[in-house]
């Protein structure tokens, strides 16, 4: 009995190091005596597979492409882009005409076949992409509310992700060791889009002395999708229009008669709009109602919604003290493909409930309604070590919700009651994400992840693949 006794002591003292910030279930709990046992139990809980047909995606990279997985299906890539000019913008007096027009895209990485003959078109806007409205930034955004899709496209270029058909392809070396590729794609574009946009600057300067006035007045913007091929999606990290001008400069003479060339930058920046628009194949449907596992597929394809037995878990301890919650989600190895999507390396669990909110406001991790997990590939599986405060909040929003609904909530008719009208209320979300650290290795920024990413999970609709949450608890 005393190595009975010392055991339980020890596993006490072990969670209450582990987490300073212990919670109870019940209230008003006080010691009963010396001796606090402590102890482990385990529920089952249920996961399924959730559509993400959108994400919020408010970046400054843009993906171009179209690629056809043999498990997901087919995915595509375009976007919208606006163009910046600096504040109180000037073309020099001597530029005589336009003589080049050109849309650069740069990037330093794809995913898929970097020799696959793909096709792009650009098309230019006809109305202004709105700066307030959340929906701009979703990737279900509507590229046909922008542009006139009957209109004819300004260029149509062949390219692949590497070879002749790209004007640059470089590695450099950072001094801190680190290498870095550069890809352009010089998109070609007719010279009077070059005039339009001279011709507007001589017309009114106004024009170019904000870049909000630039986008009203002189250029709303392009459409760059793919239309032709099926294998590559470009990352573009920069983006730009190019002016190319002839102008005459005073020589030696005297005279204005020295021809030199000219060149100005038109520059797709986070201070303009730059949305994704993503779209997948009915495969992804299919794949969601697959009862013997769940998925995560990025970017804008599968989530992991897991339900916990939290009501359960509240009516047999609601007199202990939780000390701990434990939960994984296990990946299985995939079949091996020519060009395999990556491993989602951060996921998110968040509410259900917050699962929009939480980006839309560029939220961080709290630790109490959202936890951040990072994949381990020692034993291929998203941990998250202690969930014990989202149980203690989530029991004490439902306390509060049938308290204020006129319940009480120790009675078990008036709690299903408000279960059936807040039916998320203990549900959360598995999201592949990008964390982004600082120098002293704290989470400053999460987003959606838009990789090609994903990962097969165990779980699923099958009642007999239910998963297990460990909670470490005392009792007084």
């Amino acid at each position: 009995m005393k190595i009975k006794y010392l055991c339980a002591l020890l596993l006490a003292a072990l969670i209450y190091s582990c987490d300073d910030s212990t919670t109870g279930i019940g209230t008003d709990l006080i010691p009963g005596g010396d001796k606090i046992p402590a102890n482990t139990d385990s529920y089952e809980f249920t996961t399924k597979s959730l559509l993400a047909d959108s994400v919020y995606a408010r970046t400054s990279t843009a993906y171009l492409g179209r690629y056809t997985d043999e498990q997901f299906g087919e995915f595509t890539a375009d976007f919208i882009a606006q163009f910046t000019c600096m504040d109180n913008f000037k073309f020099e007096e001597e530029l005589t005409k336009v003589i080049g027009v050109n849309i650069n895209l740069q990037y330093g990485s794809f995913f898929g076949d970097s020799l696959n003959a793909m096709r792009l078109q650009v098309d230019t806007l006809d109305k202004v992409i709105p700066e307030k409205e959340l929906s701009t930034f979703y990737t279900s955004v509507d590229p046909k509310d922008y542009y006139n899709e009957k209109g004819k496209p300004i260029a149509v270029k062949a390219y692949s992700a590497v070879g002749p058909s790209t004007s640059k392809d470089e590695t450099t070396t950072t001094s801190s060791g680190v290498k870095q590729r550069t890809i352009i794609q010089t998109i070609k574009l007719p010279n009077s889009l070059g005039d339009h946009i001279f011709n507007k600057y001589k017309e009114n300067k106004e024009y170019f002395k904000t870049p909000e006035s630039f986008i009203k007045n002189v250029l709303k913007g392009v459409y760059i999708r793919c239309t032709h091929g099926d294998g590559t999606i470009l990352y573009i990290d920069g983006l730009s229009l190019n002016l190319n001008f002839e102008a005459l400069i005073e020589s030696s003479s005297g005279k204005r008669d020295s021809l030199v060339y000219k060149s100005y930058f038109f520059r797709a920046t986070k201070e303009v709009i730059q949305a994704n628009h993503f779209s997948n194949g009915s495969r992804l449907e299919e794949l969601a109602q697959d009862p013997d596992h769940t998925y995560l597929k990025s970017p804008a394809g599968i989530f992991t919604e897991a339900t916990f037995p939290i009501a359960e878990i509240y009516n047999e301890h609601k007199r202990d003290t939780l000390n701990g919650v434990n939960v994984s989600f296990t990946r299985y190895n995939e079949k091996e493909s020519k060009y395999k999507m990556g491993i989602p390396q951060y996921v998110l669990m968040v509410r259900k409930k917050d699962m929009f909110s939480f980006f839309e406001e560029n939220k961080i991790i709290d630790n109490k309604t959202s936890f951040l997990s990072s994949y381990s590939s020692s034993n291929n599986t998203y941990t998250f070590t202690n969930i014990a405060p989202l149980i203690t909040y989530c029991i004490e929003e439902r306390k509060k919700g049938i308290t204020a609904a006129g319940g009480d909530p120790e009675k078990e008719e008036d709690g299903k009651k408000w279960d059936a009208k807040n039916p998320d209320w203990n549900r959360v979300v598995i999201i592949p994400v990008k964390a982004v650290s600082n120098s002293n290795n704290e989470i400053v920024e999460i987003s959606n992840s838009l990789g090609m990413e994903s990962a097969m999970l165990k779980g699923g609709t099958n009642p007999e693949n239910k998963l297990k949450m460990q909670i470490f608890y005392t009792t007084f």
